[in-house]
């Protein structure tokens, strides 16, 4: 049962990672000045909203490999 907990956290955090790289990056757009020169677009990030994808991340990681170990391990034949 945990294994299959486990999976669906994993899931749950990595379905997460979107919507924070979302709010973690943000786009201005300056328009054209009169004298020809072109819009320029600044791009930003965000340090905080970046460690906290960081940690979704590390920790579905985790919880996936943990749950992949469990199944592993539940179907050894030598125990």
């Amino acid at each position: 049962m945990k294994r299959i907990l486990e999976a669906v956290g994993a899931i749950v955090l990595l379905a997460l990672v979107v919507p924070i790289w979302n709010i973690a990056v943000t786009e201005t757009t300056f328009r054209a000045v009169s004298g020809g020169a072109p819009e320029f677009v600044s791009t930003g990030y965000s340090g905080s909203w970046i460690a906290v994808l960081t940690v979704c991340v590390t920790a579905a990681l985790l919880l996936a490999a943990d749950a992949v170990r469990r199944t592993v391990r539940h179907r050894s034949h030598t125990r």
